[in-house]
């Protein structure tokens, strides 16, 4: 696929994304929390326990943002901070127990809606969505906070993550 047929397909398909992202969103809102601080949950949930400047690596922002967002959900009783096993003058930031509750029910509403809508497809092309999945899973190993990500983001031709 050359560069043009790329920039065609990111045309296409980067737009998409966030309205399905909104779609999912919409037909079980969930609690009341911002998108950083929905992020930074289910960060937290992938990678478990971090130290703040972990989670600010992952999320692609800066540490002050992390601190304010992370602010916000120990507030909720969704996010502790305690100190770090390996090192007492860290701090590692993780779920609570309410917060890994609420997560894990939000997840279930949101997978079983989702479900339903994928049932309305044809079988064809709910095959064609299921086939794109390690595509779709080796893209977003390209993001921020990741290895590849990082090489990626130094791009020769200027653009980043």
């Amino acid at each position: 696929m050359s560069f043009e047929e790329s920039l065609n397909l990111s045309r296409q398909l980067r737009p998409m994304l966030p309205r399905l992202y909104h779609l999912s969103r919409q037909r079980i809102p969930g609690w009341d929390l911002t998108a950083s601080q929905a992020s930074a949950m289910a960060t937290l949930i992938d990678h478990g326990p971090l130290r703040m400047g972990e989670l600010a690596s992952l999320e692609g922002v800066q540490l002050p943002s992390a601190t304010s967002v992370i602010n916000g959900l120990v507030k909720l009783d969704l996010v502790e901070r305690r100190a770090d096993p390996e090192d007492r003058r860290a701090v590692m930031i993780d779920l609570t127990d309410k917060g890994r509750t609420q997560v894990g029910e939000l997840v279930t509403k949101r997978n079983h809606s989702f479900a339903l809508l994928l049932e309305q497809l044809p079988a064809e092309d709910r095959w064609l969505l299921e086939a794109a999945i390690p595509a779709i899973d080796r893209l977003l190993a390209l993001g921020p906070g990741t290895a590849e990500g990082r090489t990626g983001a130094q791009r020769a031709d200027g653009e980043t993550n």
